[in-house]
């Protein structure tokens, strides 16, 4: 299920990396540094969207053990429930204080993500993926931690 340019999936047969990804990424760097952003604002804006994506990701254990609870675990997770939350609570804190010290750049980067967000639908639409998305998604992430750990 293709959502956004086919070409950027490709994967380099020798390398295995994603190469036009990789370009395209490299391509829209050199353009925010040339908009006079430094090095600095571009790394606290990719801090914070980071830590906000690893606090959304540690979350995705509870979300995932509460809608399949019967569901065949393929390894056991140590400490669970405590230490998914706590990390969960210890990237909320660095969000918080990152957000707190440096706002602009927290406000930039959480804008950027908000913006992808109707970039996401428009595509979504043009593709017709309808609305089983999420469960595609969701089929696709488990099949693929089963797939691993049996291949």
């Amino acid at each position: 299920m293709d959502i956004f340019f086919s070409a950027l999936a490709e994967v380099h047969p020798r390398y295995r990396t994603p190469t036009g990804a990789i370009i395209l990424q490299a391509v829209l760097s050199i353009i925010l540094l040339l908009l006079g952003a430094n090095f600095r604002q571009l790394f606290s804006l990719a801090i914070f969207a980071e830590w906000l994506f690893y606090m959304i990701a540690g979350s995705t254990v509870f979300v995932f053990r509460w809608r399949n609870p019967d569901a065949v675990r393929p390894y056991r997770m140590v400490g669970y429930p405590v230490v998914p939350a706590l990390f969960i609570a210890a990237a909320a804190v660095l969000l918080y204080y990152t957000f707190r010290s440096d706002w602009p750049n927290s406000f930039y980067g959480l804008l950027v993500i908000l913006a992808g967000v109707p970039v996401f639908a428009w595509f979504r639409s043009k593709k017709n993926c309808g609305p089983d998305l999420l469960k595609y998604l969701e089929s696709i992430t488990y099949d693929a931690l089963i797939c691993r750990r049996s291949g």
